[in-house]
């Protein structure tokens, strides 16, 4: 079974990808604003059968920088 393209492989909800979204829309999808990175630690969450299937959604990217920084911040 193929993941959907349109769900979060990491919290199972819409992870609003512009390249998913029906092909009228001619916006750019909000990942490539370059506000947010996709590190390795974050992108091996992702199964290896969502990898290049499904995108991660920016909640689940914004958390992963959160919690990175915070994370940062104690050491």
């Amino acid at each position: 079974m193929n993941p959907d393209p349109t769900i979060c492989p990491l919290c199972g909800k819409n992870n609003r990808c512009g390249m998913a979204q029906s092909s009228g829309n001619d916006q750019p999808c909000w990942c490539m604003s370059g506000e947010f990175s996709f590190p390795d630690s974050l992108l091996n969450e992702v199964t290896d059968a969502a990898k290049n299937k499904a995108c991660i959604c920016r909640e689940c990217a914004s958390r992963h920088h959160e919690l990175k920084t915070d994370a940062s911040r104690v050491k």
